[in-house]
């Protein structure tokens, strides 16, 4: 298998540099310029399948492979993925567990959400990533601030609303890595997740701490999702919530998990998803026979208080710890932490292994609490 690189020069790694033998520097990545480059590259220099792990350009990956006929998932596939509103609108009335929801184009859109969808409610970018933007809306009150603080502006999106009203889910979350063969979707493993008030993502965990049957009935859905988006190949990851009305989906991704994902499932001594996704590109036979979890494995991020870092340590002290196969500590001295909106907003992990779940998780978090990272007012936040 031969590997080609096209993308943004400061995106380049020196792995990318190790493994690919054509490399396509473009300074202008927009989506029209990427599929335009690629479709001139193929009939220079042949390809079979475009692919990203990059959620901003699952779509124009998907317009690549689509324009060209390779082998892939259909673009309406890719497009539900990337586009929350058409994903509901995909789903509607099927056999998948029905999760109320309402496009927002403007303010009094929003406005009327009270009355017909009813709160609380989850309000969120229709083309989000990384867990920012989203609100929890408890009150009419609190409608009328975000009308008028939000931007209902849609440039170069303007068949797709920029916002998604939701049902407000309640139960426990988790994520759900699959991958699909000629149609057949096969379950890797249950990841559980642990987030902020404000749905920013703080530790993952694998396997989750449930029962046999609560994993079959994830599973179940998630298959019927895959299934009625279309999705024919590939990695997947799928975030659900467990209701007391069963699972209900909140968003999937034709990419493996973000986060070290792939790394807890390799540890936990599951599927090897990067493995099985270059294994899928060379058109080489999978292993999906499921397998029992012989270890588990966890990962826990540092969140810190808004302000000036004026003192950094513990990092060595966490990667030596109890279990710990990796740990990163991305604040420095001089830094301004900025308030815990994203997923960029965090400042370092652990990354631990144990025989059961509570103790991958405890190991994780007591490295994390190793990390010595003093924060002061800054002149900005004080």
């Amino acid at each position: 298998m031969t590997i080609g690189y096209l993308g943004p020069k400061e995106a380049l790694s020196e792995r990318h540099r190790e493994l690919a033998e054509t490399v396509l520097l473009l300074p202008d990545v927009s989506p029209d310029r990427v599929v335009q480059a690629a479709v001139a590259l193929h009939g220079v220099q042949p390809f079979d399948i475009a692919v990203t792990m990059n959620d901003t350009y699952l779509q124009a990956v998907a317009r690549i492979n689509h324009e060209l006929g390779l082998t892939a998932n259909p673009l309406e596939t890719v497009t539900a993925v990337n586009d929350k509103a058409f994903m509901r609108e995909m789903l509607r009335g099927g056999e998948v567990g029905q999760v109320a929801s309402a496009e927002v184009r403007s303010a009094q859109d929003l406005l009327g959400l009270a009355g017909t969808l009813g709160l609380p409610l989850i309000l969120k970018p229709t083309h989000g990533t990384g867990s920012r933007q989203i609100h929890a809306v408890h009150d009419e009150a609190r409608l009328r601030e975000l009308a008028g603080e939000l931007d209902f502006s849609t440039p170069g999106q303007e068949t797709s609303a920029p916002w998604l009203a939701e049902e407000f889910l309640i139960g426990r979350e988790f994520s759900v890595e699959t991958f699909s063969a000629a149609g057949e979707h096969h379950l890797l493993a249950v990841t559980e997740k642990f987030k902020t008030a404000n749905f920013v993502e703080i530790g993952h965990l694998v396997p989750a701490r449930i029962t046999a049957e609560q994993r079959d009935l994830i599973a179940a859905e998630v298959r019927r999702l895959l299934t009625a988006l279309g999705v024919q190949e590939g990695p997947a990851h799928t975030e659900i919530v467990l209701t007391d009305r069963g699972p209900r989906v909140i968003e999937t991704h034709t990419r493996p998990g973000g986060d070290a994902i792939v790394e807890l499932v390799r540890l936990a001594g599951g599927f090897d998803i990067q493995g099985l996704t270059f294994t899928w590109l060379a058109g080489k036979p999978l292993d999906l026979i499921p397998r029992p979890l012989a270890a588990a494995a966890a990962i826990w991020f540092l969140t810190l208080p808004e302000g000036e870092v004026t003192a950094v340590g513990g990092l060595d002290e966490a990667r030596a710890a109890e279990g710990v196969e990796s740990a990163f500590l991305t604040a420095a001295v001089g830094d301004l932490v900025p308030p815990l909106t994203s997923s960029w907003d965090r400042q370092g992990d652990a990354l631990a292994i144990g025989p059961d779940a509570d103790t991958a998780l405890h190991l994780a978090q007591q490295a994390v609490g190793l990390f010595e990272v003093e924060v002061a007012p800054s002149t900005a936040t004080a």
